[in-house]
């Protein structure tokens, strides 16, 4: 352990001011979402977290980095324990969670009724005044519902499904460390996920399952390197019956696959909702409710759906709006797999689906109607092999969507305020207009941009 402090200094002092900083947060705030200390002491841990990715990018890759990512684990397995206790989850979803868990448990469908159906009654307990939605069947996928159940049979406290959340995310770190590995890249960039205060919160304050979905998705990413596609194609199938947002990279994924792979996925995702079919039209009311009513912390929605309000009446601008963003989230995919289907040099290929795997999450998210905190987490590991400031500050400003929970607490009133979207999104859409100019000026000044710009941010030009 000596040899350990010895080598790595700056990183445990970095660590030891992040962990102060999640302490002083919790201390301060309580993390309660009905107060401004969580914005305000939240940017104390967030700024020493942006300090430690700018300390790695300006000092070079030790020659050994197995102590590193040993000290990457431990500090991030600290981080998560500071929180896990926290007493207020910042998200209703850990009840809903616990409810479904609780249904399946006793041997019923959690997609056949709503919570508040009378056959339910006998079930109710004190959490259940905490889900939100109780007229809406549960909307997560049949992994979770097991993940649900099983830390329900574990203990019916929702802390249960928290510890899971933790364990879930400190794997994902690992198999992220080893794609680093793999791709022969700096292994501490892994802090950029590992080290997040939003991850952080999101996991072990509020426990979402997210994090079961991105270990999922990077060990599908992590068996594609080993060119083991039918395991690839079953870990994203799995990761899709977690949550759904690893249904992004399937058809990124599917020509590295083959006709194979793609039947596994196809199989693995089809045999775990046989079982459950007999809910009929509950199995995809949930998701069908979210998806037409959803609207929170949108950027470029609103703006769209805005100005398509003044031509048009309100239902109908809302439902223009999502088809217009979703023809153009379409083609994008299109044309992501158009530019990948060119690409027929193996090296580099790997990195290239990593890349293009960003750009299609980044653009979900911001053509997206709905975007809360925790949907920023599945940025988190891209930013560990590609260099985006407006991404990275964007993981921090998000908390400021929270602060409509400062009103609803104190009065019940849910209401976006303008001016907190304008400083949430303006600074990280300015940065990262700026990245895509100095791009446009190195294709101009330098007849190599093609291959520079493919490259992560850990090689130097």
């Amino acid at each position: 352990m000596t040899g350990l402090a010895r080598q790595n200094k700056a990183l445990i002092a970095l660590g030891l001011l992040l962990e102060a900083g999640l302490l002083l947060l919790l201390l301060t705030s309580g993390i309660y979402r009905g107060s401004y200390l969580l914005e305000i002491f939240f940017w104390l841990p967030f700024a020493i977290y942006l300090l430690t990715i700018w300390w790695i990018s300006r000092t070079d890759k030790p020659a050994s980095l197995k102590q590193t990512s040993v000290l990457v684990l431990l500090f991030a397995l600290v981080f998560q324990v500071t929180l896990l206790f926290s007493p207020n989850p910042l998200s209703d979803d850990i009840y809903r969670y616990n409810w479904d868990g609780k249904v399946f448990s006793h041997g019923l469908n959690p997609y056949a009724d709503s919570p508040d159906a009378e056959q339910l009654q006998p079930l109710i307990d004190a959490n259940w005044e905490k889900v939100q939605n109780r007229n809406v069947h549960t909307f997560y996928p049949p992994l979770s519902q097991l993940v649900f159940a099983a830390g329900y049979l574990i203990s019916p406290s929702p802390f249960t499904l928290r510890l899971f959340s933790v364990l879930f995310y400190l794997l994902s770190i690992g198999v992220l460390i080893l794609i680093l590995k793999e791709l022969r890249l700096d292994e501490r960039y892994s802090i950029a996920y590992a080290w997040s205060p939003l991850a952080t919160i999101e996991f072990a304050n509020s426990g979402h399952i997210d994090s079961l979905a991105i270990l999922l998705t990077l060990l599908s990413f992590f068996a594609l390197l080993k060119r083991k596609s039918a395991l690839s194609s079953a870990a994203l199938g799995l990761g899709v019956l977690a949550k759904f947002y690893p249904l992004l990279f399937a058809g990124l994924f599917l020509p590295r696959w083959g006709r194979k792979g793609a039947l596994v996925f196809a199989g693995v995702t089809i045999a775990c909702y046989l079982p459950f079919l007999g809910a009929g039209a509950g199995l995809f009311q949930g998701f069908s409710y979210f998806m037409g009513r959803g609207l929170f912390n949108g950027s470029l929605f609103p703006l769209v759906s805005g100005v398509l309000g003044t031509m048009m009446e309100k239902p109908d601008a809302l439902l223009v709006s999502k088809a217009l963003v979703g023809a153009i989230f379409l083609g994008f995919l299109a044309y992501l797999l158009y530019l990948y289907s060119r690409s027929h040099q193996q090296e580099g290929r790997d990195l290239l689906l990593l890349r293009y795997s960003f750009w299609l999450v980044g653009a979900f998210l911001l053509l997206s109607p709905t975007v809360h905190p925790w949907y920023l987490t599945w940025v988190l590991p891209f930013l560990c092999f590609f260099r985006s400031a407006g991404w990275i500050l964007l993981t921090g400003t998000v908390i400021l969507a929270r602060s409509i929970y400062i009103g609803y607490e104190a009065a019940g009133t849910w209401q976006e305020m303008g001016w907190v979207r304008l400083v949430e999104y303006g600074p990280p859409y300015l940065l990262m207009l700026y990245g895509l100019v100095r791009r446009w000026r190195k294709w101009r000044l330098d007849p190599n941009w093609n291959t520079y710009w493919k490259k992560p941010w850990l090689v130097k030009p």
